[in-house]
């Protein structure tokens, strides 16, 4: 199936987008994968390794790069200069690394990262043919997929383990056992069946693996103890290399009545390589990741093949085993990566869905992409007026999500489900409760809508959670989970998380009530609640200090709210502000009354803030001078600014005038002629209200204006 190729076409006449899928190569996201490296003597190094296909960096137990010192070989501390990881001379644990300045999880930046992969990508061709999808009517992925594993191994290495049967991992269709083809056969409902079937041919369960010409150092990247490794622009030439020549010895052996090409598009449906071994370091390409055969022409009964898995042996026997496979066919059948490839600012789904992490048995993908690109879910119910609803997981063929657009944008909208860690697949999801997160359309710049988090952000999916409050702020994704056991039962646009579009506004819709979760369904309810403030401005103008100014009032009401209305003061003036009940109830509102005490000369401000459960609050701006009532005079023909002043006074006349600075007491402070133009200097001044007095060459008052100091 052709789904690495993505264009969008949009369809007007019928309201619909049909899309197909650019090529591309995707591979799984990992953190802390352990491997084994050597130093020039032979020695073991213990290490990890972190990251995907496009770019990984190895490090020790506490974060710290490690690379090869490019002289000598010898694996040492890495640090960062002018982008590149360098050498700093240190071999691994000989010091601590912090005492010679070195932070954990040093690697290159954002844009070198995303450079990394539009190098590798680009120039790529496309297929003969493409597949259009029209995501309103879905069933493209229903059928059986016939996915072929080949096994291989290196010159220098031996057969694999005779107890290494994958089979089960593979084919195993049992209750609470997990395998692909189970995975793909729950998650779509029933409607997708994955089998496998292995080559070279094996008997008794036993592994039989095609034996390449070349040695494992062939395939991993050159260096000064590995001067056999490929440079970067040779590793796609001798990996499509390898897997044409261990095609070539197994294809005879594959039945001709097999069906290679479900859904008749001339490619074989799906390759599946199970390489000896581990992961490479250094961003080898012996890393788990699913691509195309594009530079080679290998056909397996008249079909081309293009799509492939490859995946690691030890990948296999590790936890992750069934999770690696089920993310890698995914993006065969369409769907994109939920992690982001290069900015890491923060996590936009976390371990909730199998395209961002690895849970295993396997975590479900949520209902949007099952929608999107599983073609499994034909229609998402979208909730428009207020009442309680009832979902059950996402594990039912029914009844399994909502739709909830927002008011505040034509291509963001939400999605609710809910997901239940009994379920054997969920298993080691963090908790069991409603999800929550936000699908953002938009169009990605190319024609289409945004497909997957990989270039995020904007992000096409973005989970809620707690201190989550904006798209720069990771929260704590492992607790999204709403529901009474949690004590998290509500949210809208004032609640942790706040309810925001991915420009940081609010999204403006109310979930409230949410039930218990651990049942065969959940409830909530949408409230669609409003708080209404008027007016949003108090100014109380000129008060003299030491006097309390009239009242103003505010008055508030609200609608379907889901708690008390509550009210509080805010900054640092707020003190001189009073604010007194009249006629209030706090489950309906009522009128604020306000006074204002100044003391001394100054401007204040402050802020009243109003809020209710399931309501967007609401900020009144209180504002008063501290100030004695000045009566002004003008005159067109004069012009004194800017007021307020930060301590310099431009003065515009007509004529030569003389220009009075005096306190607000009367007492003068500064004096000087004005010559059609001139600046006067208050900054010497303390912050306050001051009198400028504009008089002409006989002395008489052509203006008198307040003005005030705001340094």
């Amino acid at each position: 199936m052709n789904s690495n190729y993505t264009s969008f076409i949009k369809q007007i006449s019928i309201g619909l987008f049909l899309f197909s899928f650019c090529i591309t190569l995707h591979a799984i996201y990992v953190e802390n994968h352990p491997i084994t490296v050597k130093q020039p003597d032979g020695t073991d190094v213990h290490c990890f390794a972190s990251g995907d296909e496009f770019y990984n960096w190895v490090h020790d137990a506490n974060g710290y790069t490690l690379i090869r010192d490019p002289q000598t070989g010898i694996i040492v501390y890495a640090k960062l200069e002018n982008d590149e990881l360098i050498s700093t001379g240190y071999r691994v644990a000989s010091i601590d690394p912090a005492t010679i300045g070195l932070q954990p999880r040093t690697i290159i930046s954002v844009q070198k990262r995303q450079q990394l992969r539009t190098n590798f990508l680009k120039n790529i061709p496309k297929p003969d043919g493409e597949k259009l999808r029209d995501p309103a009517k879905g069933g493209w992925n229903n059928g059986t997929l016939n996915n072929i594993v080949v096994y291989i191994r290196f010159s220098d290495e031996d057969e694999f383990s005779a107890e290494a049967t994958y089979n089960d991992l593979f084919n195993k269709d049992e209750p609470g056992k997990a395998s692909m083809y189970g995975y793909f056969k729950a998650v779509s409902y029933g409607k997708t069946f994955i089998p496998s079937t292995f080559y070279p041919a094996s008997e008794d369960n036993t592994v039989i693996s095609y034996q390449d010409i070349y040695p494992r150092s062939y395939f991993q990247p050159y260096g000064p103890t590995n001067p056999n490794g490929y440079q970067d622009y040779e590793s796609t030439e001798r990996e499509h290399q390898l897997l044409k020549r261990a095609l070539e010895f197994i294809k005879d052996e594959i039945p001709e009545d097999l069906d290679l090409d479900f859904n008749d598009d001339g490619y074989v449906d799906n390759i599946c390589f199970v390489v000896r071994g581990d992961a490479g370091a250094w961003a080898s390409l012996l890393w788990p990741h699913r691509w195309v055969l594009y530079t080679e022409e290998v056909y397996i009964h008249g079909k081309r093949v293009w799509d492939f898995n490859l995946i690691m042996e030890d990948f296999l026997n590790g936890s992750r085993q069934v999770s690696v496979l089920s993310h890698e066919m995914f993006h065969t059948l369409g769907a994109p990566d939920l992690y982001r490839y290069a900015d890491n600012t923060i996590d936009p789904v976390g371990s909730w869905d199998l395209m961002c992490g690895d849970s295993p048995p396997s975590q479900s993908t949520n209902i949007w992409m099952k929608h999107r690109y599983g073609g499994w879910v034909e229609d998402i119910p979208e909730i428009s007026e207020r009442g309680e609803y009832t979902l059950h997981n996402v594990w039912s063929e029914t009844n399994n999500a909502y739709k909830i657009p927002s008011p505040n944008s034509s291509t963001e909208f939400f999605i609710i489900e809910y997901r239940d860690n009994s379920i054997f697949w969920d298993s080691n999801t963090p908790g069991s409760g409603l999800i929550i997160y936000r699908v953002d359309q938009r169009d990605s710049g190319y024609g289409y809508p945004l497909s997957g988090n990989a270039g995020g952000p904007p992000d096409e999916v973005y989970i809620f959670r707690p201190g989550g409050t904006g798209t720069l702020i990771n929260g704590n994704i492992n607790n999204a989970y709403f529901s009474n056991q949690k004590g998290r039962t509500n949210f809208n646009d004032a609640s942790n998380p706040p309810c925001f579009l991915s420009n940081n506004q609010p999204g403006g819709i109310s979930i409230c009530k949410i039930g218990n979760s651990g049942e065969e369904t959940m409830k909530f309810e949408i409230n669609y609640a409003t708080l209404n403030v008027d007016p949003m401005t108090l100014n109380f103008g000129n008060v003299a200090p030491g006097t309390t100014s009239e009242p103003l009032t505010i008055t508030v009401s609200g609608s379907n709210l889901c708690g008390d209305i509550t009210y509080i003061k805010e900054g640092t003036h707020s003190n001189y502000f009073k604010i007194t009940p009249n006629s209030w109830d706090p489950a309906t509102g009522g009128a604020l009354n306000v006074t204002f005490s100044p003391n001394p000369i100054r401007i204040y401000n402050a802020t009243l803030t109003i809020r209710s459960d399931c309501a967007l609050y609401q900020k009144i701006t209180l504002t008063g001078n501290g100030a004695i009532n000045i009566d002004e005079q003008t005159d067109a023909s004069v012009k004194i600014y800017p007021n307020p002043t930060t301590g310099i006074l431009t003065i515009e006349t007509e004529n030569e005038s003389m220009a009075q600075v005096f306190s607000v007491e009367g007492r003068l402070l500064l004096e000087q002629n004005i010559n059609m133009k001139g600046k006067i200097d208050l900054s010497a001044f303390a912050n306050g209200l001051y009198l400028v007095k504009m008089e002409d060459k006989n002395r008489n008052t052509v203006v008198t204006k307040t003005i005030m100091l705001d340094k």
